[in-house]
């Protein structure tokens, strides 16, 4: 069963309060010795000043409620110590001790209203202890007690001084850890929000690198996607602007022979004895690719190690997500068969270059479409896997001939589009010709369903259409048009030499 933790009041009161009510015991005995007063006065002093704290602390100790008696018990004590200021007929400086340990407790832990409760008990305390001892007034004392209640004093004061600067650090600390656990929490929040803010990995992780280098400024980052089977590559790399080149190289030639599992991350020496970078991995993997997080620097401190660590973890989820996001926006971007841009796609490019025309008069753009003549007697005669391996080498023929900034889609089963950004139409045109040339009529080699091979002409009809020439929401209709009309001569033409 766990312990509850007793009151911190009661905590910070007991060794001043033990401290001070010693001292002043021993000035109260010996003031009693040198007055001959009761021997029953020994057995009170001993009882109150040193059974009594022990039975406050010990009894907030031990019970179950978690409100301590300590703010009614100073009431008590300032109570019970006006009592002995009249039981010692006001002695000079045991006297203006026990007010002073009155005054002093309560207005530092209870402020100005705990005081005004104190002394209103004090002044009780004075008058009952009037009325049961009545008022003598003796306020000389040996020497040798003023001085033990001057150092009992001292020794209060310094007990409730020190207990507090303990109690300050302790708060201090906290506010401190507090401090750096939201600067921790707020960068964990700033880096889950880069995940959903970056369209690419690569601002992904150039933003991610900046927060986390805005956190230790003495620090240089860096990430890395690899192939486990692949040694000496590197498929992907990022890192701070603060690592030279030569660093830069250096880090990717030992990243690449990094092994794949580091389940409690690894420190590797780069440059000198000083300087080491720390490989913390992806727990998540990401088709075949292995991320791995650098920090290269001096070694942290185990406190800021595990900080640092508790950051690469959220940032290594937030980086495998976004992976795994773009992996799937990729799949359902991309025909399963051919791997470029399907449809749906296209539709999103169409209406994007529509867009950029509305903002821009002269962003023109063009549609080619393209449909692959005879793959249906290609499947029917030869079966679907002849049909699949023409489609492909279709689209190699395609992407081989398109410019760097064309983009080539597959429009259903034997249609294709690409979309050229072309504000003066010359390089359409220059394009289609380009297809004509050199994909049509070209010969290609199959394999059948049967495990032979065939040779088969590729036929292609090609329509073309300008978004300067027709509307922009009319451009793939109207190349789809020319399309049929190209397709229809290819038939003509064929059925004459029949």
């Amino acid at each position: 069963m766990r312990r509850k933790r007793m009151p911190r009041l009661t905590r910070i009161n007991y060794t001043p309060r033990v401290l001070g009510f010693g001292a002043i015991f021993v000035a109260i005995s010996w003031l009693t010795y040198v007055r001959d007063w009761s021997a029953g006065l020994y057995v009170l002093a001993a009882v109150y000043f040193l059974l009594y704290p022990h039975c406050v602390y010990w009894f907030d100790r031990l019970r179950e409620s978690r409100k301590g008696i300590e703010v009614p018990a100073m009431l008590f004590d300032a109570f019970m110590l006006a009592l002995w200021t009249v039981a010692i007929e006001f002695s000079g400086w045991v006297s203006f001790t026990l007010l002073a340990a009155v005054i002093l407790n309560n207005t530092m832990t209870g402020g100005i209203t705990q005081f005004m409760r104190a002394a209103a008990c004090y002044g009780l305390g004075l008058l009952v202890g009037a009325w049961l001892f009545g008022v003598n007034w003796s306020p000389e004392a040996p020497l040798g007690i003023e001085i033990l209640t001057m150092i009992s004093l001292q020794i209060y004061i310094f007990g409730v001084a020190w207990v507090f600067s303990i109690q300050n650090q302790r708060l201090f600390r906290t506010k401190t850890d507090a401090e750096k656990k939201n600067v921790i929490f707020l960068t964990m929040l700033k880096l889950t929000d880069l995940g959903d803010q970056s369209e690419t990995l690569e601002h992904l992780v150039d933003e991610a690198l900046k927060v986390l280098q805005g956190l230790y400024p003495n620090q240089s980052f860096g990430f890395v996607l690899k192939d486990p089977d692949e040694s000496d590559t590197l498929h992907f790399a990022a890192y701070t602007s603060d690592l030279d080149e030569e660093q830069r190289a250096l880090l990717r030639c030992q990243l690449s022979r990094v092994c794949e599992y580091l389940p409690k991350g690894q420190f590797v020496s780069i440059a000198d004895q000083d300087d080491n970078s720390f490989v913390f991995p992806l727990k998540q993997r990401v088709d075949r690719f292995q991320g791995l997080l650098l920090i290269h620097g001096r070694k942290l401190p185990e406190e800021e190690r595990q900080s640092m660590r508790l950051l690469l973890k959220q940032l290594s989820t937030t980086i495998a997500n976004k992976l795994l996001s773009l992996e799937l926006k990729s799949a359902a971007e991309r025909d399963a068969l051919t791997g470029i841009y399907n449809r749906g796609r296209l539709e999103q490019e169409i209406a994007a270059a529509q867009a950029r025309l509305r903002d821009n008069v002269d962003a023109h753009f063009a549609v080619i479409l393209i449909d692959l003549i005879g793959l249906k007697s290609i499947n029917d005669q030869y079966g679907h896997i002849a049909g699949d391996q023409l489609i492909c080498r279709v689209v190699d023929a395609l992407r081989a001939t398109c410019r760097e900034h064309d983009r080539l889609f597959r429009f259903g089963g034997d249609e294709f589009v690409i979309l050229c950004r072309d504000e003066t139409g010359q390089g359409a045109r220059a394009l289609m010709k380009r297809i004509d040339h050199c994909v049509k009529g070209q010969k290609v080699s199959l394999p059948t369903d049967q495990g032979a091979a065939m040779d088969v002409r590729i036929e292609l009809s090609i329509g073309l259409a300008r978004s300067d020439q027709v509307p922009p929401e009319d451009v793939l209709k109207r190349a789809d048009e020319r399309m049929y009309e190209d397709k229809k001569r290819w038939y003509a033409e064929r059925d004459r030499y029949r």
